[in-house]
């Protein structure tokens, strides 16, 4: 592990090299110790893991970026986020890289109370919180009727979780929690309309509450809660935005990325691999890091085929549908109509929350409209231009002192994105319980990691313990 803790000390040798161009009608064989696909946070851990113990490290990444799906809007003052949002104090893998590659943290503590503050509408109605507890719409139990419907469904599960550890969500004594969060609503007493109240509404995992497994959610409520335990600045974001994260670790390799490399094929034989980009360039290795989601793998031709349970995988585990869309408000709008400028909604709106990422927390920098589930599907049957004139309609019929003050300055759809196609995965129910043990088992020399395949971890911090657990396959330590 000492060589491990001493590879944040290489110096930068990328900002010496030139782009490496490959001549496509020499289809050369570039060979390395160990390729990686795809420049994510997984990828690149487990790159720079590698490269510390002296392996020559290729890295192959299909965009024109490094990141994955950590992406910083840098249009926007603040650089909000359009993918990996913030993380907390228990990121231990996140914060160690981030402060040993000299990328300044800012402490979101002073934003939270705002941040909380939203506006609640449903039926394309605003219908402020003191008369929430009594309004019809508002079927909670008589003892949480003040809670908003989106809290209502992270506290009742906290209550109900057994999981005792992060990981706990893996053993097989708990599978018999392997359910829809439909079903497992109903049995706890909760029709149809309550579910789509508290869950299908602006759904954060899964396309309604029948197509994902409580179990999963489990997990994520023990991750969160867990989080929550650690300290009191339970929220950090990266100074020029989180993608200053994944850029640093790039810079550390001692090759740069190469850009533009979509895969084809993946080959793998007893000692070596093979790996085909679809410009035709070839690069052989040792090992294969492959960090590609399982939404875009299953359209990667894999020789010999994956079998049984880890191939259902790849093929049935499902991405989740958003879109982002970041709005700069050429005025306070909400001072006049005297509402938090923050709303959570069932319509096209999705979810708006004011970005606070000025000199004080009292400033709105902008506008991000998180639009999740079906309202993302709908969106997306839609020409771009259509998409973001559908949420601004949809904020402007809400709040008629927010006309003609937004200006769209970046539209993001992740299921779109060719590269990702989805984000952050989701399980359905019966999936864990069915090939959870098997996704991030090793075929051949090829060794698979990103979040998808973290067992103790979510989101940013998932996916580098799972680029840290391939570099350790390879390394011969698990």
């Amino acid at each position: 592990m000492t060589s491990y803790k001493r590879r944040m000390a290489l110096k930068s040798l990328a900002a010496l090299s030139t782009s490496v161009l490959f001549n496509n009608q020499l289809r050369a064989k570039i060979h390395s110790d160990i390729i990686v696909i795809g420049a994510g946070l997984s990828g690149l851990s487990a790159a720079l893991i590698l490269q510390d113990e002296g392996y020559k490290v290729t890295v192959l990444e299909a965009d024109n970026r490094v990141g994955g799906r950590v992406l910083s809007e840098r249009r926007v003052a603040g650089s909000p986020e359009t993918g990996g949002t913030a993380f907390g104090s228990g990121y231990a893998r996140i914060i160690d890289i981030a402060q040993r590659l000299g990328v300044e943290l800012i402490d979101l503590n002073p934003i939270m109370p705002y941040f909380r503050n939203r506006e609640l509408a449903l039926d394309q109605k605003i219908i402020p919180m003191n008369e929430w507890p009594d309004h019809p719409r508002n079927l909670l139990p008589k003892n949480m009727k003040q809670l908003p419907p989106n809290a209502f469904f992270h506290q009742f599960l906290g209550k109900q979780n057994p999981l005792e550890t992060n990981d706990d969500w893996m053993n097989p004594k708990n599978f018999i929690h392997d359910i829809s969060v439909h079903d497992w609503l109903m049995k706890e007493g909760f029709n149809s309309d309550f579910i789509d109240l508290v869950y299908n509404l602006n759904i954060t995992h899964g396309h309604t509450a029948k197509d994902v497994s409580v179990l999963m959610l489990m997990f994520v409520n023990a991750f969160s809660s867990n989080q929550n335990r650690l300290g009191e600045s339970t929220s950090y974001t990266a100074k020029g935005g989180n993608m200053s994260i994944p850029e640093a670790m790039a810079n550390n390799l001692n090759e740069p990325v190469l850009m533009n490399k979509s895969v084809g094929s993946i080959s793998t034989q007893s000692t070596k691999a093979e790996v085909i980009c679809e410009d035709g360039t070839k690069y052989q290795a040792d090992h294969v890091v492959c960090s590609i989601p399982f939404s875009v793998l299953k359209n990667i031709d894999i020789t010999p085929a994956i079998k049984g349970p880890q191939a259902d995988a790849i093929q049935k585990l499902r991405s989740q549908k958003i879109n982002m869309l970041h709005l700069v408000p050429k005025s306070s709008f909400w001072e006049e109509d005297g509402m938090s400028p923050s709303m959570y909604t069932d319509g096209y709106a999705g979810m708006v929350l004011a970005e606070r990422k000025g000199s004080s927390p009292e400033d709105v920098t902008s506008l991000t409209a998180w639009l999740r589930g079906n309202i993302a599907e709908q969106l997306d049957l839609m020409s771009e231009k259509e998409a973001i004139r559908a949420v601004l309609d949809a904020i402007e019929e809400l709040r008629p002192a927010a006309k003609n003050q937004l200006e769209p300055v970046s539209y993001h759809s992740w299921s779109l994105n060719p590269y990702s196609q989805g984000d952050w995965s989701y399980w359905g129910p019966g999936q864990i319980s069915e090939f959870g043990q098997y996704v991030g088992n090793p075929h051949g020399q090829i060794h698979f990691c990103g979040e998808h395949t973290a067992i103790s971890n979510r989101g940013m911090e998932g996916a580098m313990e799972s680029g840290e657990r391939a570099a350790f396959e390879i390394m011969g330590i698990i």
